[in-house]
């Protein structure tokens, strides 16, 4: 079951007749229809929804089309936490149908549109605040998803914020926090790194990928012992629990929830999902000699 089927209820069935008359769009349609038909439970408070992209599908089903739907919900039982989900609608303008299944091949056409979407960065994410490296007027404005945790991110992610610091005209580094649950200790580690930041600690999210934190030991306070001992610091448990640091690790995990991000390290180049990393690492070659 999706998330989207666990969290709400959408009364819509396998295909519904909508709107057979009028003069609304397809796209008017549908958001009427969602309106209406976007059915909360106790737990959960829609705040909103769109329709984030629309895909032709008419080679394969003359005359529809795929309308991916974000839905932004607030968690009530998890301390009001804010998440976006996404969905597909399809429509042909008279007709509505959660699901289409190819029964020679048995794959379902929703999961072939939604493997690899993802939304556009809006301008909000290119904040001071967030602002790692390089200008803020670059060609080149970088976002990077990061767990300071993520063997993968300890393998690249280092060899990005230098190369954008030595190339600060043309390249802007943007880093949002993104720790990732199945790695113990993650959350800790970049609580203390905001907290660290707040106090005027600075590059410390470049040093923190050359600590060691291998121990057998990942409560807070063994975990925080490392941290001020790898990277030279002074954070509190106290520390940590500030709102200010609180709110800014909640920040980056609802930015990078909006873009329906799960994994790490990610990265967007001007707003635009750079998928497998190609269009970033194509670029560091092309600016290796200069």
């Amino acid at each position: 079951m999706s998330l989207m089927s666990k969290l709400l209820t959408i009364w819509i069935s396998s295909a519904v007749l909508i709107f057979a008359a009028g003069d609304l769009t397809t796209e008017q349609k549908i958001d009427k229809f969602l309106s209406t038909s976007i059915k909360p439970n106790k737990n959960i408070k829609v705040m909103g929804y769109k329709i984030a992209k629309t895909v032709d599908i008419s080679k394969k089903i003359p005359g529809w089309k795929a309308y991916i739907i974000l839905i932004d919900l607030k968690l009530l039982k998890q301390n009001n936490r804010l998440i976006t989900i996404k969905d597909v609608l399809f429509s042909n303008g008279t007709y509505i149908s959660r699901q289409f299944v190819n029964l020679k091949t048995k794959k379902k056409i929703k999961d072939e549109i939604l493997r690899d979407f993802s939304p556009d960065a809006d301008s909000s994410y290119y904040d001071k605040k967030h602002l790692l490296y390089g200008s803020s007027n670059a060609k080149y404005k970088l976002l990077v998803f990061s767990d300071p945790q993520c063997p993968f991110c300890m393998d690249f992610v280092p060899d990005l914020m230098e190369f954008v610091k030595k190339h600060p005209k043309d390249f802007a580094l943007y880093y949002y926090h993104m720790p990732l649950s199945f790695h113990p200790g993650s959350d800790t580690i970049v609580k203390a790194l905001i907290a660290a930041g707040l106090q005027g600690k600075k590059d410390l999210e470049e040093k923190v990928y050359s600590a060691d934190f291998e121990m057998k030991k990942h409560d807070p306070k063994s975990i925080l012992d490392r941290f001020n001992k790898e990277l030279d610091t002074n954070v509190t448990l106290a520390d940590i629990k500030k709102k200010e640091v609180l709110d800014r690790f909640s920040e980056d995990l609802y930015k990078s929830n909006k873009l329906l991000i799960n994994g790490t390290p990610t990265i967007f180049i001007n707003g635009k999902y750079d998928k497998g990393r190609e269009k970033i690492e194509k670029l560091m070659k092309e600016y290796k000699d200069k």
